[in-house]
């Protein structure tokens, strides 16, 4: 069995932020919707039964929503590249799928939603780690 074949998913997470290629699109909130899946062994945490064991997703919650609300962003990729590098940062994590979707894209045409999925391991973090 390979380790680090668990999942640990935050899915749906709603949030307001500024995002958009066009000044106005920026200059006010929008819905997102944030989903990750992170990658890590939680066989230590399942045998102690010991939070610090494994990876905190009240606490990956509250850095998505910080990552979202800091400043205004161009493009959801950037978006979602900043979140998957945050999550990285946690000990455990080995890699991490992040969704980022814009339910209401202004379009010409009607959508459902816009999305971008991405996915980062920690050789993406380059040689710092």
């Amino acid at each position: 069995m390979m380790q680090g074949s668990d999942l640990i998913e935050v899915r749906g997470l709603k949030l307001r932020g500024r995002i958009g290629v066009t000044a106005d699109e920026r200059s006010q909130d929008q819905p997102l919707v944030v989903s990750i899946a992170a990658r890590l062994d939680t066989r230590a945490a399942s045998t102690t039964d010991d939070l610090t064991a494994t990876l905190d997703y009240e606490e990956v919650v509250r850095q998505i929503s910080k990552i979202v609300s800091s400043e205004a962003y161009s493009l959801i990729e950037t978006l979602a590249d900043r979140i998957a590098r945050t999550i990285l940062e946690h000990a455990y994590v080995e890699d991490v799928w992040v969704r980022v979707a814009k339910p209401e894209a202004p379009l010409a045409e009607e959508v459902e939603e816009v999305a971008v999925e991405i996915t980062r391991s920690r050789e993406d973090l380059g040689p710092q780690r």
